[in-house]
């Protein structure tokens, strides 16, 4: 997936794709970050959810994300931030987080899809317990995964034959972006509220809430201000299993 979003990130599909951040996933991270706790956006794209935590709080944070592109574009567009001591910028994968950071965060961030583009249960298990390992006591995870129900409904065909013979596991699909600069080969895993619930207290976590992250697919209610709203309303009244996505809120 590094070299797939280095391609995503440089074409400028990524950001044309989704320009700001999910505003019931940002309200819900400035609901639970401390003022001026610490926070860790792992996979953290080019910063739609990183920039907003520093600005509108005192809190301090680390952007983590394997994509040697994602970091550079951080580094550059958060550089104030960067520079104050208030953000670090690590290109890494998980392995390390406890080792780096043994004092522990207040919040951890999954953004939309993070956790659905790493490939297999037994990894998904592992970044799990290592963000697990880093938060405080009562710190909280924040995720949003993709709806089995509402996503990639051809791929999910497509990939039925390679789920058969074991290539695949359950729930994994394979698709693709265009650019102009070509096209960008992805990988997915969706998920039904059963599955998000065993994998995360596999993980050791306990589910606060779960509840629909949009209606719309991500890239309509993130990019025209009045359909978010609209959107953001409806979700109030809709369960979590209609959701184009599932937004969680989770404790160790």
């Amino acid at each position: 997936m590094s070299n797939s979003y280095d391609a995503y990130l440089s074409s400028g599909l990524y950001d044309r794709r989704y320009p700001s951040p999910n505003r019931r996933t940002l309200r819900t991270l400035l609901r639970l970050m401390p003022t001026d706790g610490r926070f860790v956006d792992f996979g953290a794209g080019t910063g739609r959810y990183t920039l907003p935590l520093l600005q509108r709080t005192r809190a301090t944070g680390v952007a983590y994300d394997v994509c040697p592109t994602a970091c550079r574009m951080l580094a550059e567009r958060l550089a104030a931030f960067v520079g104050d001591g208030r953000l670090a910028v690590r290109n890494a994968g998980a392995s390390g987080l406890a080792r780096s950071f043994p004092q522990g965060f207040d919040l951890a961030l999954l953004a939309f899809g993070v956790l659905a583009h790493v490939a297999g249960r037994k990894e998904r298990a592992s970044l799990l317990a290592s963000l697990r390992a880093i938060l405080k006591p009562d710190g909280v995870l924040v995720l949003s995964l993709p709806n089995a129900k509402r996503r990639f409904h051809a791929e999910q065909r497509s990939a039925a034959p390679m789920v058969r013979d074991g290539a695949l596991e359950p729930g994994d699909v394979l698709y693709a972006r265009h650019s102009e600069a070509g096209t960008i080969e992805m990988f997915y895993h969706l998920f039904s509220p059963t599955e998000a619930r065993d994998e995360l207290s596999s993980a050791g976590f306990r589910i606060e809430s779960i509840e629909p992250e949009s209606l719309l697919p991500e890239t309509a209610v993130v990019g025209n201000p009045l359909l978010a709203r609209l959107d953001d309303l409806a979700c109030g009244f809709a369960p979590a299993a209609v959701g184009y996505g599932f937004l969680i809120v989770a404790r160790p």
